[in-house]
């Protein structure tokens, strides 16, 4: 054949097979595609097969929770690990919401499935984990029924903002709780009831990777020892609140990531949204830089929660419990970024804060869904307590969102699940303080001419010249105008070191100090001791000096006489290896030298007695009974002589001693005291209040002070020298003047706001801050609220009242991203539905009440919108557009608006809350 036919067949036949290669590999792409979803579930069986096991009839149920994670500013696009094990492997709830966006309180409804409102945690120190909390509503926690119905039960992280570590909470089987609040390093944990300090080596104490393995071998262990119980167990993760220390791999990531920059990002100021929105204004170049780095590092901690998962869900995979394993992964709130200019944090009402990622996986859960009903942190507890196959307790707000779950294969049930589920729900943070009812209240008195208010009776009270101000000498209370101009009572500070400004005064005569450190000693020693045993013979055997008419005593080599007590009192010197103490011969009778002579203390501070005390009970009782009696007449002789002291200092003469003033300058005194002939003699030097009160007639002020300052200017410069190592005084204030200018933090802390610093120390791992440090305010103390969110087929807004009176609405199918407050566009009968709805969510109880429609509930009637009292009269009038009846009814400044300045706030009505 020839060469050109066989190279021809060659290559025909290459051809035919390369075809058929191609045939055969998409063909085989298609298995693999088919079989995909079903790997797991084979793998489950083979490993259930080859360890010949009994599972457990009711399903597993394992909860990862996050702390601070938020969904609208991309960080799920980061975790590809959770978003093909949850999202591809189950479900995914698009609307997932927390009702309160704050770490305590959103975790205790976690917990409970109850609203705020109910279970009475507030904010993340109100009642956050309090003893009422551990009393009344932690025992009802939903780990508590799960115990009850054979549920093995662990918790393994972050607990509660509050949580001290000196309990186990109830329904916990084992039990990793975080002591306080979110850290990588540097922490303690309460293990099964032992505290554990963990401290910055990656591998032995890096929060994250503790949470994982210690769940892994819980898990492990108990269907090693329990294979027929069920285990439910909660990862709740640090990841990814502050300080956002990553795992040294993960340092390196995400550095040009900018995905948290959201239309809404650094939009500000916005005069037409609550109060502390309208005063904050644009970021500064260096918060942008912090937003920047802030957004990368919360993403690389983010990094060790998505092998986290990873590993939990392999371990269920080779243990066979896949199939049988109910999967959730969620977040206690969202988080903002520079949204609305505001550097970083939560606890607001908008979408980025209130929106969490949520995904579920497990049984009868089709894999790829997204369910789009609203589903709430507080339908968490009573969703587990259904999968366990326990009966929801009337108490929980929320509902089972078991059936959204198994009826998305159903399209029958689906429709029926859409007439059922809720549609609206409540959004609130903080209550109102009895300081707001009783500013309320007095409000509603001014405005009514109510007589007999706190600020009348201050008023009548301050005319008083007992409460004058400034505070004199004796002076308990004084009256003071606040910054608001209200009167208010202040307790009177250092009454007696109230003195005229610029003044210099003589020294005051105390006593000394080496004579006051070994009266204390010589009381600790002497005066009320315990009798034991082995107890010390204080007083031994000395010489006496008895003179008809006078008694002397010496206690540790101080000599008193009844007769010169007011001229004795001097300078003690301990010395150990010298102790004298003489009895009175009155004191303890005859037998006092005896007594002292049996035991003795030695020149190194150490008592030996006779041996006969040592061997004879009877001898060691009477000796003992002696030495007791001793003291009890000792401690009578020694508050005699405090009485005789105490009558010393009544009678001390008034002239003062005479002293030289040499004044420098104004801020230094260089003074000389020359002792009287009566101190020369040994007059008792401690002084009183009285005395001390006389010694503030003798300052010098004003015109004197100038006539001492000429007088003794020449020797100003030998005397305000300073010392060598020592800092000049004079220039002190000045160098801390020019450093308090220099210092950006040093304001940070202001009145009614939450503030932080941050610095190149804040952060202690990579990358790290080099910026410098700067302050910012992203919070305040009247940010406190109450919404109603709306999401069904026709609507999608927030409704808030907040505690202002200020009134925000926000339409989202218009304006997604919340940028404009709507509340011009609504109705009067609108407006009266949703402060109906509202008010009927704030005070509900149970699911019943809790599950609303976008209608009112059924047997709610509506009633005529509240009178609002004003402040202040607003100036101008607000432009509106076909709503002049709603503008009527609401007070001037509550509705905002972007073409003017802010607007004075008003507060409601009581019957507005």
């Amino acid at each position: 054949m020839h060469f050109c036919d066989i190279r021809t067949a060659v290559l025909a036949f290459l051809c035919v097979s390369a075809v058929s290669y191609v045939g055969d590999a998409r063909t085989r792409g298609r298995e693999v595609s088919r079989t995909r979803q079903d790997d797991d579930e084979a793998n489950s069986r083979v490993y259930a097969r080859r360890h010949r096991r009994k599972k457990s009839e009711k399903p597993n149920i394992v909860i990862i929770m996050t702390d601070d994670q938020d969904v609208l500013l991309g960080s799920m696009n980061y975790m590809p690990k959770t978003l093909k094990i949850m999202q591809e492997g189950g479900a995914t709830l698009s609307n997932a919401f927390v009702t309160t966006p704050m770490c305590c309180p959103s975790r205790s409804s976690f917990l409970t499935g109850m609203y705020v409102h109910n279970h009475n945690v507030y904010t993340n120190n109100d009642n956050c984990s309090s003893i009422q909390w551990q009393q009344t509503h932690e025992t009802r926690n939903f780990a508590t029924y799960l115990s009850n119905a054979g549920y093995r039960t662990g918790f393994f992280g972050k607990y509660l903002n509050e949580y001290n570590g000196t309990y186990i909470p109830p329904g916990w089987r084992e039990w990793v709780g975080l002591i306080r609040n979110s850290r990588f390093y540097n922490y303690s944990i309460n293990f099964n009831g032992k505290k554990i300090k963990h401290y910055d080596n990656y591998y032995k104490d890096y929060l994250t990777d503790l949470i994982a393995n210690d769940s892994v071998t819980f898990l492990k262990q108990s269907k090693q020892y329990f294979p027929n119980r069920p285990v439910a167990m909660v990862l709740s993760m640090p990841a990814p609140h502050g300080p956002e220390d990553a795992a040294p791999q993960y340092q390196h990531l995400f550095p040009n990531v900018t995905s948290h920059r959201t239309p809404s990002w650094n939009h500000a100021p916005n005069p037409d949204k609550q109060w502390i929105l309208q005063y904050t204004g644009k970021m500064e170049p260096i918060h942008i830089a912090f937003t920047d780095m802030l957004s990368r590092k919360r993403l690389q901690t983010l990094q060790s929660v998505d092998d986290a998962v990873e590993k939990v869900y392999k371990e269920l995979r080779n243990l066979g419990e896949l199939d049988n394993t109910y999967l959730l992964f969620t977040s206690d709130h969202g988080y903002h970024l520079g949204q609305y200019g505001l550097l970083k944090g939560k606890a607001m009402p908008y979408d980025f804060d209130i929106r969490v990622p949520f995904y579920i996986r497990g049984p009868g859960i089709a894999p790829g869904t997204d369910i789009r009903n609203i589903v709430l942190n507080i339908d968490l507890a009573p969703s587990i307590l259904e999968m366990g196959g326990v009966a929801i307790p009337d108490h929980m707000d929320g509902k089972s969102m078991l059936k959204l779950l198994t009826a998305s294969r159903d399209p029958a049930g689906a429709a029926k699940r859409k007439k059922a589920w809720r549609d609206t729900f409540l959004l609130e943070r903080g209550k109102i303080t009895m300081k707001k009812i009783k500013a309320r209240e007095q409000l509603e008195a001014e405005k009514n001419n109510i007589l007999h208010t706190k600020e009348s009776r201050l008023s009548l009270q301050c005319t008083k010249t007992q409460f004058r101000s400034p505070c004199r000498p004796k002076q308990k209370w004084e009256c003071k105008r606040d910054s608001k101009g209200r009167l208010r009572m202040h307790k009177c500070r250092y009454p007696y070191r109230d003195k005229p400004k610029n003044c210099v005064c003589p020294p005051k005569i105390i006593m000394n100090k080496s004579e006051k450190r070994n009266q204390r000693q010589f009381l600790k020693n002497n005066v009320n001791q315990p009798h034991r045993l082995k107890t010390k013979a204080h007083f031994i055997r000395a010489e006496r000096s008895v003179v008809e008419g006078q008694r002397s005593y010496q206690l540790q080599d101080v000599a008193v006489s009844d007769t010169l007590v007011d001229s004795q009192h001097q300078t003690v010197r301990r010395s150990i290896s010298n102790k004298r103490y003489v009895f009175p011969r009155d004191a303890a009778g005859a037998d006092t030298e005896h007594i002292v002579k049996r035991c003795r203390v030695l020149a190194n501070n150490t008592v030996a007695c006779d041996k006969e005390i040592y061997e004879s009970r009877d001898s060691w009782k009477t000796h003992k009974m002696a030495i007791d009696h001793l003291i009890e007449q000792y401690r009578w002789q020694i508050e005699k002589l405090k009485g005789i002291r105490q009558h010393l200092k009544r009678g001390k003469p008034t002239e003062p001693p005479q002293t030289e003033i040499i004044v420098t300058t104004k801020r230094t005194l260089v003074t000389r005291v020359v002792a009287s002939e009566e101190a020369d003699e040994g007059g008792s030097t401690q002084g009183s209040k009285e005395e001390n009160e006389q010694d503030d007639d003798q300052c010098i002020c004003g015109e004197n002070m100038a006539q001492q300052d000429e007088r003794h200017s020449e020797s100003e410069a030998t005397t305000n020298q300073p010392r060598r190592g020592k800092k000049n005084k004079e220039g002190a204030p000045k160098h801390r003047r020019r450093n308090r200018r220099k210092d950006v933090t040093r304001d940070c802390n202001q009145p009614y706001m939450k503030c932080f610093t941050h610095d190149n120390s804040h952060w202690r791992t990579a990358p790290l801050w080099n910026y410098g440090p700067f302050c910012f305010c992203p919070n305040s103390n009247n940010n406190t609220y109450w919404c109603v969110r709306t999401i069904n087929e026709t609507h999608n807004f927030l409704y808030c009242e907040f505690i202002t009176g200020f009134i925000s609405y926000y339409n989202l199918m218009k304006d997604p991203d919340q940028l404009r407050n709507a509340v011009h566009d609504l109705s009067y009968g609108m407006l009266q539905q949703l402060h109906e709805t509202l008010n009927h969510l704030r005070a509900c109880r149970g699911a019943k009440q809790c599950t609303v429609h976008s209608r009112l509930p059924e047997g709610i009637k509506p009633k005529p919108l509240p009178v609002l009292i004003p402040l202040a009269e607003g100036s101008g009038d607000v432009e509106s557009t076909g709503v002049t009846d709603v503008l009527r009814h609401l007070p001037t400044g509550v509705i905002g608006d972007r073409t003017r300045k802010p607007a004075t706030y008003n507060v409601p009505s009581k019957g507005f809350y």
